[in-house]
């Protein structure tokens, strides 16, 4: 059954996300395991596109768009970059994924920002903003019980580890109903001060 969303004469209704991408060498390495998935089992479930790490999910009407772009762009403007380590692979039992190490500085990004950010992404009854929990780069999705219980025993034996530098985060949106995303702003990490960056964004 498709979901029902309120219109508003003018308004668009768009899904955000905001994610961190690994390093090109790193999406490399990521790119290789999806092939592989995909050549040993079969199944059309590996995510080709570029691998990414999603901060927050959300669903929001484009005319918040221009505050958003000034509230994630006040975050990142006072994030300094810091390391992501990967390392093995995890299972939500339907999804397979490359596990996150280094989840601290990742869930501290958004975490201590979330009651500034919950109005400006919580524009839809029903449909609450999804912050991070469990940082993770998704290898496959929609796996049924008996491919999970094929593939997680494998997987769950694999040897990976990998590291790379996050030094931006990037917000995508694609409009409800259609499939591809599109990029709205890459935010630098810039580890200046909150007195300093007031100044810069209001001066």
């Amino acid at each position: 059954m498709n979901a029902v969303y309120p219109h508003h004469y003018g308004l668009h209704l768009f899904e955000y996300l905001l994610i961190i991408e690994p390093s090109n060498l790193v999406q490399k390495q990521l790119r290789a395991f999806k092939q592989y998935f995909i050549k040993s089992y079969r199944y059309p479930n590996a995510i080709v596109s570029k691998s990414h790490m999603t901060l927050m999910r959300f669903i929001q009407y484009d005319s918040y768009e221009n505050h958003m772009v000034r509230e994630f762009q006040r975050i990142a403007d006072m994030a300094m970059p810091f390391d992501v380590e990967l390392h093995g692979f995890g299972s939500f039992g339907h999804t397979l994924f490359v596990d996150v190490k280094s989840e601290v500085p990742i869930l501290q990004l958004i975490a201590t920002h979330r009651r500034t950010l919950r109005p400006l992404v919580s524009g839809v009854k029903g449909h609450a903003a999804r912050f991070v929990t469990k940082p993770h780069i998704t290898i496959a999705r929609k796996l049924t019980p008996p491919q999970n219980a094929m593939v997680w025993p494998i997987w769950n034996r694999t040897a990976y580890h990998g590291e790379f530098r996050a030094r931006n985060m990037t917000l995508l949106r694609r409009r409800v109903g259609t499939h591809t995303y599109s990029t709205v702003h890459k935010f630098e990490f810039l580890g200046l001060s909150p007195a300093f960056t007031q100044g810069k964004l209001f001066a």
